[in-house]
């Protein structure tokens, strides 16, 4: 068994989230930036500033323009429904293998209990929100 200081658990996780040192062995480009995202599993990106922010954080230069390339332009990256069921940004290559770990998972209670309206359902409650909002006569 391999005995471990807390320093030096607290170390390797912070290497192995490419936090300390960061990875500037290369230049930011799309591709850099995917292999990072991939490395640490996806970057958190329910605001798109909160994984444009890691990214950064990971890879010295990044922009937020280079990491809307790789999203947008580039396809490197893409932004789907991820761990916990939040949003991600997932190295493209590694998609197949999210999709196929993520559907073998049971569905989040949040998603059991959503409830379908009919259209005549939806036409009743916008028509309700409608009275609720008007100006009193």
């Amino acid at each position: 068994m391999i005995e471990l200081s807390w320093a030096q658990v607290s170390a390797r996780r912070l290497a192995r989230h490419r936090l300390r040192p960061p990875a500037a062995d290369a230049a930011p480009d799309a591709a850099r930036v995917a292999d990072v995202v991939s490395t640490i599993c996806g970057a958190h990106a329910q605001i798109a500033s909160a994984a444009e922010l890691s990214i950064g954080l990971r890879v010295p230069g990044t922009t937020r323009a280079l990491v809307r390339r790789a999203l947008w332009t580039d396809r490197t990256l893409v932004k789907t429904r991820g761990p916990r069921g939040t949003v991600h940004l997932l190295a493209a290559a590694d998609l197949p293998m999210w999709v196929g770990a993520l559907t073998a998972l049971p569905a989040p209670s949040w998603e059991r209990s959503v409830v379908l309206l009919t259209p005549r359902q939806t036409e009743q409650v916008l028509a309700a929100i409608a009275d609720a909002v008007a100006e009193p006569t």
